[in-house]
């Protein structure tokens, strides 16, 4: 890490900390139950067609397939609520350890955001080019499996 990207992390961070531990961990969680909602939406999307193609119209059919909707809507917005709750805890404790060693070594948070050159620039560039391959794997495989 050269000190325009030092500069820049003590700038970020000294902003993105304000809220606090806490209220960070609580969106993460927030995030990741909406993460779980679209699994249990994405995952038990054909139960209703199971219903309306075998012909069953009774309400035990019916109960049925509203519990193991309601089952999986309850286990996966509560795992992913806590897997965001977790790993947002994590990674800002993380940040925070980090902000607080640049801190004790003298370094300060600069009054504005430094200019970046585009030397500095590579790790983000090498960051997104990686996700730009991977969501694009992960939609072929969408696509040809569907």
């Amino acid at each position: 890490m050269n000190e325009r990207q030092r500069d820049l992390f003590l700038y970020v961070w000294s902003k993105r900390r304000e809220p606090g531990q806490t209220q960070v961990a609580l969106r993460g969680a927030g995030i990741g139950a909406l993460g779980g909602l679209v699994f249990a939406m994405i995952l038990g999307g054909g139960g209703g067609a199971n219903l309306s193609s075998e012909g069953q119209q009774s309400f035990g059919a019916i109960a049925s397939i509203i519990g193991a909707g309601g089952v999986l809507l309850l286990l996966s917005v509560g795992a992913f609520g806590l897997l965001g709750f977790f790993l947002a805890n994590r990674v800002f404790a993380s940040q925070e350890a980090m902000y607080q060693s640049l801190l004790a070594t003298g370094a300060q948070p600069p009054a504005q955001k430094p200019v970046m050159q585009g030397a500095d620039r590579w790790p983000a560039i090498a960051v997104g080019i990686a996700v730009v391959v991977i969501v694009s794997f992960i939609a072929f495989v969408w696509i040809t499996l569907g």
